[in-house]
């Protein structure tokens, strides 16, 4: 989902009223039972919903709300917490205390680190320096990796540079606990307008990226840097990102890497992804297709399962790819080194597509054609 997607709900959640902190460790759950989050300290957890992988996540209490700060999404949340504990509260959803648990120890939060800046870490991300996106990557908050991405995509930093810029994360002055110029009230309202610029901020970069419809491919030195920041952070949106950055460079293999670590993490959609392209050992590369493929071709599941090919389809070969128009979409389609075909678009993206026995039956093409 886009972050642009979060504006409408940040400015819901900003109205909330305050309410005591009695979190406790465990697990809430929602009304419904499909969404929990599960405290393992008084200031650290993730929010799952038993499908997709567990999303990390910190509280910060130094304004006058608490809010979650969702470290692969790059938001914070306003909640409020029933006074006896039992209770939290988003905007949409309500939680309840299911099983109490005890706590484990805190981390320490070391000054000028992503975590002890908290919400205001996240509304700096946008415009972080290569520094700053370095530290809080290496902090594993997923949304500092995703701006590492975007930074060398965009030639921000140069690869192997040391001037990386500065590298610290700070909370205004009203907003730091245990100081004697600590303010919620005044805190709560920086922390609104910080939030709210990121966000759009945000948008605007996203809109802008829609209008230019960005297709460069990221240097291989620069998507190595990517891919091994994923295996070692573990971070789900930001490994899906990678992948999608290794698809476009025409590496499959890496792909499947980088989303296997979301499939490990528990995505179930990932792992019905990775599971067949997986099977094809050294046939998970991609090849020229020198002719368009003929018949049906069928995948297990994904959002377009059949493709037909045959007298009749709209397909044409571009650049060793092949362009199928299929209801309404233009599909593009890569041939793997056993013959089937891999979807490079947003409906087909990392669906192996493989022949149907007994439907290749074709027209061939007029040889000579044109000739005299």
């Amino acid at each position: 989902m886009r972050l642009l997607n979060f504006l409408p709900t940040l400015f819901l959640l900003i109205a909330l009223p305050a309410g005591a902190d009695a979190l406790r460790c465990g697990e809430y759950r929602s009304t419904d039972g499909g969404m929990a989050l599960v405290f393992t300290t008084p200031g650290t957890g993730y929010r799952h919903n038993d499908i997709g992988e567990p999303e990390p996540l910190w509280v910060d209490r130094s304004a006058a709300r608490t809010r979650l700060v969702m470290l692969d999404d790059g938001v914070a949340e306003p909640i409020r917490i029933s006074a006896d504990g039992q209770r939290i509260e988003d905007v949409v959803v309500v939680y309840t205390l299911r099983q109490a648990r005890a706590c484990a120890i805190e981390p320490t939060a070391m000054d000028g680190s992503c975590r002890a800046a908290g919400s205001h870490c996240i509304a700096q991300l946008p415009t972080a320096s290569p520094g700053q996106a370095k530290r809080a990557c290496n902090e594993g908050v997923g949304a500092g990796c995703s701006t590492v991405l975007r930074q060398l995509r965009d030639a921000v930093t140069a690869m192997g540079s040391d001037d990386i810029g500065p590298a610290r994360f700070d909370r205004p002055p009203v907003c730091r606990e245990h100081t004697p110029g600590h303010d919620p009230a005044a805190c709560e309202a920086l922390t609104d307008d910080a939030l709210v610029a990121a966000m759009q901020r945000v948008g605007e970069r996203l809109q802008q990226e829609d209008e230019d419809t960005l297709d460069s491919r990221l240097a291989a030195a620069a998507r190595d840097r990517l891919q091994q920041l994923c295996l070692q952070q573990r971070s789900g949106r930001f490994c899906v990102e990678v992948a999608a950055q290794q698809l476009d460079a025409l590496e499959p293999a890496l792909a499947v890497q980088a989303l296997q670590v979301v499939c490990d993490a528990g995505r179930v959609s990932a792992c019905e992804r990775t599971a067949p392209l997986r099977e094809l050992g050294a046939d998970l590369r991609l090849v020229p297709l020198l002719q368009v493929p003929c018949g049906r071709y069928q995948a297990d599941g994904g959002v377009i399962e059949t493709l037909d090919f045959g007298d009749g389809a709209s397909a044409r070969l571009h650049d060793g790819a092949v362009h199928l128009q299929q209801d309404g979409e233009t599909l593009v389609l890569r041939q793997l080194g056993n013959g089937d075909l891999l979807g490079m678009d947003a409906q087909t993206g990392y669906q192996r597509y493989q022949p149907v026995p007994g439907t290749a039956q074709c027209t061939p093409p007029r040889e000579g054609r044109g000739s005299p």
